[in-house]
């Protein structure tokens, strides 16, 4: 469960913020840790306007937030009052909308609350990971580090979304263009030159035939036809909706043939940049994989994840609960492995990250590299087809003139 708290640190300063615990007993302990002393705590309920409720209208863009959070960083490395530094960054945001949810923030700060208090009013810019890193930056006492570790991860993540926008708007551009020569060329040319055929008086091959079925089909049952490519797509998008639709389609994407690959290490590549980040802001492991599963974007990864985490609260390390899931590469649990046995988790992760920084733009080059020649073959096939069927009929029409 999540409690919103109210705590003093050595300093008798008061924080405020929200946290995950089982109790309250094991939340006192947990900011004890970082520093903090209790004072009160209540429980955060299901739909709880403060937790639940986003006060943003509209969308903000990674790119603000990385310019916000590395301004901050910055504000509270060289000292400067974080009012102060709020201010700045509210007079220099372009975006209204996101100049009103710095100036919310600021209000926040200003009337007591914990800066994680008041970015968590924001769940639509701040992200659960990007709170709970801010948390243990306050409980550290390391904000301005924390910060820094949070811009380098979200220019990580606006980076990845460029690789994989590349990586899909290509296939989907190539495959629109097919389906609109298929349409115009079985919905409109096609049926004039079969007019031509048919009047010839000859037996037409089975390619001939076959394609003046297909051409039939889209010229008299298109509307049915666009029906059916509706039905599917707004089927698949309902079985994605439920719990066992999800996990089966992000199955069947691992599986995928060329692109199952790339998919797989994006997810990988997520959980290891997450991980790894959470990990160096001094989140505990269980609560880093909690995190982690949420936003690794496949089902059937974070379901692995899940049941590590189970694992790990049932007193296995971590590499060993890794080591039972085939949905992880063995680079990864032999590189937890080594960072449990060094102590330098950290580093561990941070190699492998780096390892998938490398490996993703390099998968998705090889990719276009095998997809390009293929949508050539199929493009000359289609067109060979097409010629065949005209020209067959042409040819076969000749040799009867000649007898």
């Amino acid at each position: 469960m999540e409690f919103e708290y109210r705590a003093r640190d050595l300093n008798g300063r008061v924080v405020r913020g929200v946290l995950e615990a089982p109790d309250e007993k094991h939340l006192h302990a947990t900011l004890k840790k970082g520093g903090l002393y209790l004072v009160s705590a209540k429980v955060v309920k299901k739909g709880n306007p403060k937790k639940r409720k986003s006060l943003t209208f509209g969308k903000i863009r990674r790119k603000e937030v990385i310019a916000f959070t590395s301004h901050l960083a910055t504000v509270i490395s060289v000292g400067i009052p974080i009012l102060q530094g709020l201010e700045d960054i509210a007079r220099q945001t372009k975006n209204p909308k996101f100049r009103s949810i710095v100036e919310d923030i600021r209000e926040k700060v200003r009337s007591g609350s914990s800066l994680s208090s008041a970015l968590s009013r924001h769940p639509n810019v701040f992200s659960e990971i990007y709170i709970n890193m801010v948390i243990a930056g306050e409980a550290s006492g390391n904000l301005d580090n924390i910060l820094k570790e949070l811009t380098s991860f979200l220019e990580w993540q606006e980076e990845l979304a460029s690789n994989i926008k590349r990586a899909s708007v290509y296939p989907a551009m190539v495959l629109t263009a097919v389906g609109i020569l298929m349409t115009l060329l079985f919905a409109f040319a096609f049926p004039r030159i079969t007019k031509i055929l048919l009047g010839m008086k000859v037996p037409l091959p089975f390619i001939t035939r076959a394609l003046i079925a297909i051409s039939n089909l889209f010229k008299d049952y298109w509307f049915f036809m666009f029906f059916l490519v509706a039905l599917i797509i707004f089927g698949i998008k309902f079985i994605n909706k439920t719990e066992k639709g999800k996990l089966w389609i992000d199955w069947l994407k691992l599986r995928l043939p060329i692109f199952g690959d790339l998919i797989r290490k994006i997810a990988i590549s997520r959980f290891a940049h997450q991980f790894f980040v959470l990990w160096r802001a001094g989140i505990d492991v269980p609560k880093s994989l909690t995190l982690v599963e949420r936003v690794v974007g496949n089902k059937v990864i974070a379901n692995a994840i899940s049941r590590a985490r189970e694992e790990v609260l049932e007193g296995k390390s971590l590499s060993e609960a890794f080591s039972e899931s085939k949905e992880f590469p063995t680079l990864i649990v032999r590189m937890i492995s080594l960072g449990e046995a060094s102590g330098e988790m950290d580093t561990a992760m941070e190699k492998v990250s780096s390892y998938y920084d490398q490996e993703i733009p390099a998968t998705i080059k090889k990719m276009f590299s095998v997809f390009e020649p293929m949508i050539i073959v199929v493009l000359a096939g289609i067109v060979l087809t097409v010629a065949l069927s005209i020209y067959l009929p042409i040819y076969t029409a000749i040799g009867h003139i000649g007898k």
